[in-house]
């Protein structure tokens, strides 16, 4: 994954680079809560959930 991180970083100016990233051990999904019908990240409860590794992220 990270030389796939790498590669499209080539392509961009530095303050567009992906920093740092996490994998997640499943995928966002309507029945997970995480998404609505219609596919759209439901951004509150993804922060609220996942909030210790987004800090992780800003260490």
């Amino acid at each position: 994954m990270q030389r796939e991180v790498d590669a499209v970083n080539a392509r961009l100016s530095s303050f567009e680079t992906i920093k740092r990233f996490t994998i997640l051990a499943r995928d966002f999904t309507v029945e997970g809560g995480e998404l609505t019908p219609t596919l759209k990240v439901k951004r509150k409860v993804v922060s609220e959930r996942y909030k210790g590794l987004l800090e992780a992220m800003y260490v």
